[in-house]
């Protein structure tokens, strides 16, 4: 238990000195100007294999293509866009909807939550297993 405590302590410590690893997995798909959509990852940055899907209303795909070497896709501002998906082949996908505004929540807060709840749940193991060995 006692190297799971220190394990866990860790990986704590390395997410708050390197908060770059913890931002890595999203994606964003957003709409810069007519005609003009960017694709990012969290804190930054993008894949050139990603692949941007352009769609009308009816779901219908109007356009396809990849990113140029800014990240951005750069398409007719005449079509008729409703949606567009960006995926980079790896898992990360990303969706941009015509009139939907995108929110982002910290992702700092979120990994110290996940991180106390399993240090809850750990202790809460620990108190268990340290009452049978008494018991």
């Amino acid at each position: 238990m006692k190297t799971m405590k220190r394990t866990l302590l860790f990986i704590f410590l390395l997410a708050l000195l390197f908060p770059g690893l913890v931002y890595a997995h999203g994606c964003h798909l957003i709409l810069e100007a007519p005609g003009v959509l960017r694709a990012e990852y969290d804190g930054g940055g993008f894949s050139p294999r990603m692949v941007v899907t352009l769609y009308d209303a009816e779901g219908k795909e109007l356009a396809s293509g990849s990113v140029d070497d800014q990240g951005k896709y750069h398409f007719d501002a005449s079509l008729d866009l409703a949606s567009a998906v960006v995926e980079d082949g790896m898992g990360h996908r990303a969706v941009y909807e015509k009139g939907v505004e995108e929110k982002h929540i910290p992702k700092l807060p979120v990994v110290i939550a996940v991180f106390f709840v399993v240090g809850i749940i750990m202790k809460i193991y620990d108190n268990k297993s340290k009452r049978k060995r008494e018991a």
